[in-house]
């Protein structure tokens, strides 16, 4: 199957419930600060976010991550924050009874003009790294690997500057199916 016939429903757009903000950046003589989330400044954090797990990805220029949640019954919401490097984030919403059912909104991660962007339950992520990054998660609730799921790169490989198949990816990532055939079921007891 052609990267073009890869699910024709698919929309481009703004994901319901995602949030992308500017970090504030301070430069001086000494280098750089710049803040990825403060509950104390809403003008500038748009969201109330209780961190419980902080986490860095670090990736070589060509890895996929990706397309990754967690589901229920243990759902996170997690604030992704470049921090080095430069690379296309993609956000899928699999939430049927969204207004944004079906919408994948691409965002591009750079270092030079930093964001943060919120990813609310139910929205699939992964990102491309167009060279070596360094990208933070912060997640509102416990990793559960009963919980972890994904489907493949293939929904997203027509946005890829490469072909999916030459980027570096995960025994895991690669194994996992494509959206078309994707049904979530949580191996959970809790």
């Amino acid at each position: 199957m052609s990267a073009e016939n890869v699910n024709p429903q698919l929309k481009i757009g703004e994901v319901s419930g995602v949030q992308v903000w500017k970090m504030p950046t301070h430069m001086d003589i000494r280098g750089r600060l710049f803040k990825s989330y403060s509950a104390a400044d809403t003008a500038i954090f748009p969201v109330p976010f209780e961190t419980y797990e902080h986490f860095f990805t670090e990736s070589k220029e060509m890895v996929f991550r990706g397309m990754h949640f967690q589901g229920e019954p243990h759902s996170v919401s997690k604030i992704i924050s470049i921090v080095r490097g430069r690379a296309l984030d993609f956000l899928f919403d699999f939430r049927e009874k969204s207004e944004t059912f079906k919408v994948l909104q691409i965002v591009t991660l750079d270092e030079s003009d930093p964001v943060s962007i919120l990813i609310p339950e139910g929205v699939a992520h992964g990102y491309l790294a167009l060279k070596q990054t360094i990208i933070s998660y912060r997640m509102d609730g416990p990793f559960c690997k009963n919980c972890d799921g994904g489907f493949n790169g293939e929904l997203v490989a027509k946005f890829l500057p490469a072909l999916l198949a030459e980027t570096i990816r995960s025994e895991r990532d690669i194994k996992l199916t494509s959206f078309e055939k994707f049904k979530y079921f949580s191996r959970c007891t809790i």
